[in-house]
């Protein structure tokens, strides 16, 4: 794999995607979203006549289904960040990694849930997690708790691009910018 150890600053995402997962709404919700749509638009229908009821399908399936696609949760693990929908979190900053069964994770969003964690949970059509510490004494986070429908390979995409990052950066003398094989 060529990374590059180009110095960057925090802010900056790297550029050679590890993993990536889409987390969109479960299937009742698109179906509710479609009986929603369809009553309105047999509404509209009836009170302004055939043409008014077809466009408000229209109209209105399209308007659902981009609201529920860009509902959708992406969890993006990259050579240099941990990407939870719009929240990063830097390697180097990455401590534990825990992946959470169904139960283990039922738990950790109830009883054992720290109020200052960080969360991203789809309880709908998602029912698996992962906790994964953070070790930046400067967030008010201790750890980030978010779905993912395969938590076992979140967990192996995270530990190897932690092992990317820190090679990369035990490699990388002060003002080096240039491309290294690992």
């Amino acid at each position: 794999m060529r990374i590059s150890t180009m110095q960057w600053q925090e802010g900056q995402d790297g550029n050679q995607q590890i993993y990536r997962e889409r987390i969109g709404p479960a299937w009742w919700i698109w179906l509710a979203a479609a009986g929603f749509v369809g009553t309105v638009a047999i509404a509209y229908g009836f009170a302004f006549g055939p043409r008014a009821g077809w466009l408000v399908a229209f109209a209105g399936g399209l308007l659902a289904a981009a609201l529920l696609t860009v509902a959708a949760t992406v969890v993006r693990i990259d050579e240099r960040v941990l990407r939870v929908g719009r929240a990063r979190l830097p390697l180097h900053w990455v401590g534990r990694i825990v992946p959470l069964d169904e139960e283990l994770s039922t738990e950790a969003r109830s009883t054992r849930l720290d109020p200052a964690a960080f969360l991203s949970l789809r309880t709908s059509g998602c029912s698996t997690s992962i906790m994964v510490e953070v070790t930046d004494p400067d967030d008010p986070h201790p750890y980030w708790l978010f779905s993912t429908r395969d938590p076992e390979k979140v967990a192996s995409a995270l530990r190897q691009a932690v092992e990317v990052d820190m090679a990369v950066r035990s490699a990388q003398p002060e003002g080096n910018e240039e491309s290294e094989d690992l």
